[in-house]
């Protein structure tokens, strides 16, 4: 069977955007990242950015990346829980996440630095699936000095 005759549920496409977004964060590949919000935005910690550029920067505003191009991190998403609307145009999401980091170069052991949870929104636009919203909320912070950019505006709102 060819894979482009076959056609996945909404709820699976949904899961597969928020799994790509992970993915290309722990890659490093922000420009790939942020144009899953070519509708959207993100929000953490009361600040927004909107739109693919406005993402992109914020990203690296925001974390650190080390000589192999990636803020060397895993984040795991978990409990997804993604209801689509009765037109099926739209949809609602909220999962938790937890981050992973190890950096051995500074003598950082592989632990858990952050868990919270994302709240998102979706649109089916021409056909596919998009963030209109993602909204992260912290729940337990952990040693984020190996994971936020020292300079950056995010770390302020942390401590």
């Amino acid at each position: 069977m060819n894979q482009s005759d076959y056609k996945i549920s909404s709820e699976r496409e949904i899961e597969n955007l928020i799994a790509q977004y992970t993915y290309l964060l722990d890659k490093g590949d922000f420009a790939g990242q942020s144009e899953l919000f070519k509708y959207g935005r993100i929000g953490a910690l009361g600040k927004y950015a909107e739109g693919p550029e406005a993402i992109e920067k914020s990203q690296y505003t925001n974390l650190q990346l080390y000589d192999n191009g990636t803020p060397q991190t895993v984040h795991v998403t978990t409990n997804i829980i993604i209801e689509v609307s009765d037109d099926g145009q739209s949809a609602t999401s909220s999962s938790y996440l937890t981050i992973f980091q190890q950096d051995t170069e500074r003598s950082f052991p592989l632990q858990a630095i952050m868990v919270g949870r994302y709240n998102d929104t979706f649109a089916l636009i021409e056909g596919k699936w998009w963030f209109t919203e993602r909204n992260l909320s912290l729940n337990l912070i952990g040693d984020l000095s190996h994971h936020a950019h020292p300079d950056g505006p995010s770390i302020e709102s942390i401590k």
